[in-house]
């Protein structure tokens, strides 16, 4: 009988790991660079009834189609690739319950930010407010209380004429802020912080509300004095 328990019990261990998947078939695949047999094979596992709740594969997902959405000869199939690579990234953070798949790739994440924070930086330097909206949608794939999405998302409501649901974006961050510590961010998501408060304060100070504008701009001083681009910024509405 002790046998038989001790079998079972190596059985059950072997299914849980064989369910729970290592992944290294997805792993060899991403180191030959083959990104477009990487976004098959791990989307494989997304359908599977075994594996679709699992965080990993959709990583190996998000990775191929964030690499292949930079190259020009890539079939039309994948078109759409670097929008595409934000919704499996979001359906990672959604399953990884305990946070250690987005802890083991951390880096990845932050690329993926620093890329779309560039996209957006862009858009808004151009006071193309419409398209900048667009992309900092994408921002909630990290979250639907990723605050700076809630503040950059206020900003550009403002642009575009929606000052009521600006106020309820703005109130939301700041209440999520409370609990907060900023501090402890990457710097992915301080940067895009920066740019969402600065935005922010731009369009309060464009609708008369100058004092408001101060405010916003202050609640990023104490974590990013010693930044030159945002001493900058903020000296241009506080002082």
């Amino acid at each position: 009988m002790k046998k038989l328990i001790t079998a079972f019990t190596a059985l059950f261990v072997t299914f849980s790991l064989f369910s729970q998947g290592t992944y290294e078939d997805l792993l060899i695949v991403k180191a030959d660079a083959t990104w477009e047999k990487l976004i098959k094979k791990a989307d494989k596992y997304t359908v599977k009834s075994s594996t679709s709740k699992d965080a990993e594969p959709y990583y190996y997902m998000a990775y191929g189609l964030y690499k292949i959405s930079f190259e020009a000869e890539r079939s039309e199939e994948f078109k759409n690739a670097y929008k595409e690579s934000f919704t499996a990234i979001g359906k990672m953070l959604r399953y990884d319950k305990s946070g250690e798949i987005q802890s083991k790739y951390a880096e990845f994440i932050d690329e993926m930010k620093f890329s779309l924070l560039e996209i957006i930086q862009n858009e808004v330097d151009n006071e193309e407010y419409r398209r900048a909206f667009g992309w900092s949608m994408r921002l909630y794939k990290f979250g639907r209380t990723y605050i700076p999405a809630l503040y950059l998302e206020g900003a550009l409501r403002s642009r575009n004429n929606d000052l009521t649901t600006a106020r309820m974006k703005w109130n939301e961050g700041e209440k999520l802020l409370e609990e907060a510590d900023i501090n402890s961010w990457s710097k992915a998501d301080q940067e895009i912080m920066m740019l969402a408060l600065y935005q922010s304060a731009r369009a309060l100070v464009d609708v008369r509300q100058v004092d408001s504008a101060i405010e916003v701009m202050k609640i990023g001083a104490p974590y990013f004095e010693e930044n030159k681009i945002w001493q900058e910024r903020y000296n241009e509405i506080v002082n």
